[in-house]
């Protein structure tokens, strides 16, 4: 924007010549027009989130050894001793994968027969025999496996339902002195235990709460942004939902959407950040679709037009003008007030109007009215009639006119490099800009309204 108003500016102060000060206008503020609520802006966020933490977190909570028995008067009784090796976490597609090797010792015994004969419990009426397996030798070996799904309630808990999958002896276990083969029986018994494990597991997942740590990122999304120069950036979010969560070994990937209205401000609004809401429902798009409102003070366009013109001299018929300070004066029906000082052989103020005419399609603006106000008119004809030049008029209105696809093509190039920057220790944005266009431009008496709308891609990894 700073561009086409300098360039204003700049074209029609060229004909301030003489001492001129005019009465300066009063602008009335009775503003009609009204910012109509922009659309919602839907920004998908696809997320990648390294497991191994929470894997090895997972891995330290649960038990290491297991222990189980059997024991009956007649036929093989028997105990056993299970050790699990750490759980070797995968993930593949929509499921996690926990496998498990351990070793196992088993004692056992066998009676042929019992006898409850004059006592009140049976009791073995021939030699019982009693064997071992992983005692006193190297432990049997056995490999475990489980399956989870996991998502995420609408309180950001996570839930997950788990199955034990495989129970696999990997060495026999086979008693030659009775010729019983425990292999089976162990692979029966470990399954029994470790099924078990699957609330366990469960419960352990179903206990971890993202609720604080999506809390903070939500307060951070309602922090300004300092654009350097353009403003400052509020997101203002509405709401979130999130996909379903798909694995790549120990790395978890899923979509998140953001709904929020973002604005761009000249001066941050310091509000306060809404409550998290509830997780809503998840409906895939792609990348994001932002409609943005720019909300600038003339302050600070004053400031860049001033830092632009400032000190420059111009020669007319002779004439030496030397610009000064320049600030516009507010709006009034959609036109701008701008004041501006020169120097010189004479020094005085300039005062103008003009309306600003966008072509959407065209990405282009101009002011085909431009023309100093009334008072400042009057101030010419007494002292400086040759400004009504209708050469100089034409240049004005040409030399306003500006194509804005090169400066938001700068702005795109600015807000890129804002998308590609570490949020937080461990947490990094990635994106950039596919389209960028000006669908408003309204002066306001206070400010200058304008309302973009872009597309584009974002996404955010968690190391």
């Amino acid at each position: 924007m700073k561009y086409f108003i300098y360039l204003s500016f700049l074209t029609l102060i060229l004909s301030a010549c003489g001492s001129i000060q005019p009465v300066a206008p009063e602008v009335i503020v009775q503003e009609d027009y009204k910012v109509s609520e922009s659309p919602a802006s839907m920004i998908k966020i696809p997320i990648k989130v390294n497991l191994k933490p929470y894997f090895d977190q997972t891995d330290a909570e649960l038990d290491k050894v297991f222990r189980g028995n059997e024991q009956q008067c007649d036929g093989v009784s028997f105990k056993y001793k299970f050790v699990r090796s750490p759980i070797e976490f995968k993930g593949i597609g929509d499921k996690l994968l926990f496998d498990v090797d351990g070793k196992y010792s088993l004692w056992i015994n066998y009676c042929a027969a019992c006898s409850d004969l004059f006592a009140s419990d049976p009791y073995c009426i021939t030699p019982r025999i009693y064997a071992s397996c992983g005692v006193g030798e190297p432990m049997r070996k056995v490999h475990v496996g489980y399956s989870t799904q996991i998502g995420i309630t609408e309180d950001y808990s996570l839930k997950s339902k788990t199955t034990l999958k495989k129970v696999k002896a990997k060495s026999p276990c086979k008693i030659s002195v009775f010729e019983y083969d425990a292999t089976s029986q162990i692979e029966e018994e470990v399954t029994v235990a470790l099924k078990e494990l699957e609330t366990v597991i469960d419960d352990e997942i179903s206990a971890v709460s993202l609720k604080s740590e999506v809390e903070e990122t939500w307060k951070l999304l309602w922090e300004p942004t300092d654009l350097e120069g353009y403003g400052f950036l509020e997101l203002n979010p509405l709401g979130m939902s999130m996909g379903k969560i798909r694995y790549k070994g120990d790395t978890a990937y899923f979509n998140a959407i953001l709904k929020a209205q973002p604005k761009v401000l000249s001066q941050p609004s310091n509000q306060n950040p809404s409550e998290l809401p509830k997780l809503s429902t998840y409906k895939d798009r792609n990348g994001f679709d932002i409609t943005m409102d720019i909300f600038t003070n003339y302050d600070s366009l004053s400031a860049i037009l001033t830092r632009e013109i400032k000190g420059q001299k111009l020669d007319l018929k002779g004439k030496e003008i030397i610009f000064g300070d320049i600030s516009i004066h507010g709006a009034y029906n959609s036109q701008m007030n701008i004041k501006v000082d020169f120097s010189g052989d004479k020094s005085g103020t300039l005062y103008l109007t003009g309306t600003p005419v966008f072509d959407p399609e065209k990405q282009f603006i101009s002011f085909p009215d431009l023309t100093f106000d009334i008072n400042t008119k009057s101030a010419l004809i007494k002292g400086a009639k040759w400004m009504f030049d209708k050469k100089i008029t034409t240049m004005l209105r040409e030399q306003a006119a500006m194509d804005l696809r090169p400066h938001l093509e700068s702005m795109k190039k600015e807000l890129d490099s804002s998308l590609n920057m570490e949020l937080d220790e461990g947490v990094t944005m990635n994106g950039s800009i596919t389209k960028i266009d000006i669908r408003t431009i309204q002066p306001l008496g206070e400010q200058l309204h304008i309302r973009i709308h872009s597309l584009g891609k974002l996404g955010i990894t968690l190391d």
